[in-house]
């Protein structure tokens, strides 16, 4: 809970795109009275099974920036979550014959690849380093004196094509967070 409290139980899972903000919490999975509802901006992380959301201020680019929870993907100095966004009419979207649940349920709720840095509270995903990238990424990771200072001078391997494997370079030497 934002209190710090932590509480065990079962979370019940709707998909993927509602419980990014409503989480229906039972302290005993056979009783229906030990219920409680939390919106996502109650909490600042929660866990089912052993997939992790941390609650941040993203919520698919919106400018008033609410937090919801974000699916963490990987760990580390810049986190990387997805967020699920959903399409007009999903609920009525029917799955195709030919088409499997993954892809079903990637195609009714799209997945985002968005990354946050530890001392950051902004939110980035890949487009907002797309235009003017040597600029932006290192700044973005500027703490990191060798690995900015290659960005910005545009050196091989430290390009835009390259940001996963910068990203996961800068995780491996980073110490904070």
């Amino acid at each position: 809970l934002k209190s710090g409290k932590k509480i065990e139980g079962f979370i019940k899972y709707s998909n993927r795109y509602k419980i990014q903000n409503n989480i229906e919490f039972y302290t005993d999975k056979d009783d229906k009275k030990s219920k409680t509802k939390y919106n996502a901006d109650d909490l600042t992380e929660y866990m089912m099974a052993d997939k992790k959301y941390e609650v941040i201020h993203y919520s698919g680019g919106l400018m008033s920036k609410p937090v919801r929870g974000n699916l963490v993907i990987k760990e580390g100095c810049i986190m990387e979550y997805e967020w699920y966004d959903k399409i007009d009419g999903a609920e009525l979207a029917p799955q195709l014959d030919n088409e499997s649940d993954k892809d079903y349920f990637n195609r009714i709720y799209p997945p985002k690849t968005v990354y946050k840095k530890y001392d950051a509270e902004e939110v980035r995903d890949i487009q907002y380093f797309g235009l003017k990238f040597a600029k932006k990424m290192s700044e973005f990771v500027s703490d990191n004196k060798e690995i900015s200072t290659k960005v910005a001078n545009k050196e091989k391997g430290f390009k835009m094509l390259n940001i996963l494997d910068i990203i996961e370079q800068y995780n491996a030497a980073c110490t904070k967070k």
